[in-house]
């Protein structure tokens, strides 16, 4: 076999292992084999060197081209291979097959595509349909939860089942609900214990925006001013209708630091507020006004009455403590020697120890009384024997200045809930004050029933009586009506406060009732035993 055969012989070789029709080309690309020619054929081929996969291959180790050959009903692919890629002269190895099988197969596949398309398509329609109305669904759904959610509803939850993207985006939605509505419940827990401070104060509260309007108001606030109706959203002046509350506020506007105001609110009810204002900033800018109100009426009634004290005090041990200087300076510069003038610097000196003797325990039996120190042996006490004991004290100062004292309690009377003797120095005072206020010849009555579970005891005297000025401040410390009288008689000025103190520690109380230059009248009433 020649050479020619032999490479005919490997063509067909090859081309039965592969399934495919070989041509082998020389460097010249010449063919020098074929499995589908002979040799007689083969050699009027020609060259090849024109063929799109030859150049191609020549190019790249492998070359690949398709085409409808001259006469042949289908087209063939063709794919050129190097013998030896390095080498750009090998031979090259063409491979050729005709296209027809792959065209058979894509007409047989064609009509179960068309069909699939025409089942599958509308049903992935359908499907894709209806998963985006779920989705829109859920979108809805997942709008209106977070419109609620954005319009203080934060008990809303979306549903959040699945593991897509809407699921994570309900999830996040629903935390970011159970965060607000956390912080919805302390913000309003916070609200409510600051209503429940500000309602349990004593001092009034006010808060303003930068227009002077109200913002926050407390119930001591009202009650401070005796506001009616709801005081949010309208002006101070109008609510309280006190000028200088306004002229405060206002001020406090435009303040740099806080301030101090004390406030008189009239209509002749004297009364005084303490008022500590501070503008609210917010950076550099004033945003509106805090101010917190003290009623001072008592403190200032307090500072008054201490004022007083002081004074009267003074003025009470001062009369005394002079007349003993003045009377024992007397005794030493030679009053001794005069045994007239010696007795009666004595007795001057005497008298007036007497009174500081009696001031003195006044003031501390007050004391004690007014700081619960004194001690009260509470039980059932008979009137009439109280009463007796009393005006046994009494009965000789009043022989002396000539009046008539007149007792008229009732066999039945109930006993009553107090101390015995507490009482009975409550009734003295009274009595001795009836005395020293009575002129010669008048009437002085203690009379004692029972009204409305309580007993009630009067002492009535005809004597000059109390001015209608002077009757709220008659159980004052110090406060005397006729003052000159008074002192002369003795007296400390302590001895209704005393009464006072004594029978409300007993649970009573004790009024006056007086007609100038017609007389008086003490009710003591104190419970039923």
């Amino acid at each position: 076999m020649d050479a020619s055969g032999a490479t005919g012989a490997q063509a067909d070789e090859i081309g039965r292992r592969v399934g495919a029709r070989v041509t082998l080309l020389d460097a010249q690309d010449v063919p020098v084999g074929d499995s589908a020619l002979g040799v007689a054929a083969l050699a009027r081929m020609g060259t090849l060197r024109d063929r799109p996969e030859v150049i191609a291959a020549r190019r790249n180790p492998i070359g690949e081209a398709s085409r409808r050959e001259p006469g042949a009903g289908q087209p063939t692919l063709y794919i050129a291979i190097r013998i030896d890629p390095e080498e750009e002269s090998s031979g090259v190895i063409r491979l050729s097959a005709s296209l027809e099988p792959v065209q058979a197969a894509r007409r047989a596949v064609r009509p179960p595509l068309y069909l699939t398309a025409f089942v599958v398509l509308p049903a992935a329609a359908l499907l894709g349909r209806l998963t985006a109305r779920r989705l829109a669904r859920r979108l809805v759904g997942l709008s209106r939860a977070a419109s609620r959610i954005g319009g203080g509803r934060t008990d809303v939850r979306a549903p959040a089942g699945g593991a897509d993207e809407t699921a994570l985006l309900a999830r996040s939605l629903n935390r970011m609900s159970e965060a607000i509505d956390e912080r919805a419940r302390l913000l309003t827990r916070e609200r409510n214990l600051l209503r429940t401070v500000l309602s349990a104060m004593v001092e009034g509260v006010l808060l303003t925006d930068v227009g002077g309007t109200i913002l926050l108001a407390n119930e001591a606030f009202a009650k401070i001013f005796r506001t009616d109706g709801p005081l949010e959203g309208r002006r101070p002046l109008e609510v309280a209708r006190v000028p200088a509350l306004q002229q405060a506020i206002d001020a406090a506007l435009g303040a740099a630091a806080p301030i101090q105001r004390e406030i008189a609110l009239g209509a002749g009810e004297d009364r005084v507020v303490r008022a500590s204002l501070s503008p609210v900033r917010e950076g550099s800018l004033i945003v509106g006004a805090v101010a917190v109100f003290h009623d001072v009426t008592e403190i200032k009634r307090l500072e008054k009455v201490r004022r007083e004290f002081v004074a009267n005090v003074s003025h009470e041990l001062r009369t005394p403590l002079t007349a003993i200087k003045g009377y024992a300076e007397t005794l030493r510069d030679g009053g001794l020697s005069d045994p007239r003038m010696a007795a009666e610097s004595v007795d001057v000196i005497h008298r007036h120890a007497e009174r500081l003797r009696a001031l003195i325990e006044d003031l501390l039996d007050l004391s004690a009384i007014e700081q619960g120190m004194a001690a009260l042996k509470i039980g059932a006490v008979p009137i009439a024997e109280v009463v007796a004991q009393a005006t046994a004290v009494i009965d000789p100062a009043a022989r002396a200045g000539n009046l008539r004292l007149n007792v008229e309690i009732p066999d039945d009377l109930p006993r009553a809930r107090a101390d015995r003797d507490r009482l009975a120095q409550v009734l003295i005072n009274l009595l001795d004050n009836a005395v020293k206020f009575t002129r010669e010849g008048g009437r002085i009555d203690v009379m004692a029933g029972r009204e409305e579970g309580s007993v009630v005891i009067a002492v009535r005297d005809t004597g000059i009586g109390i001015p209608g000025s002077e009757v709220e401040r008659i159980f004052e410390r110090f406060h005397k009506v006729d003052r000159s009288r008074d002192r002369k008689n003795g007296g400390t000025g302590l001895g209704l406060a005393i009464a006072r103190h004594l029978v409300q520690a007993m649970g009573g109380s004790i009024r006056v009732e007086s007609v100038e230059g017609e007389g008086t009248t003490f009710h003591v009433r104190l419970p039923i035993a």
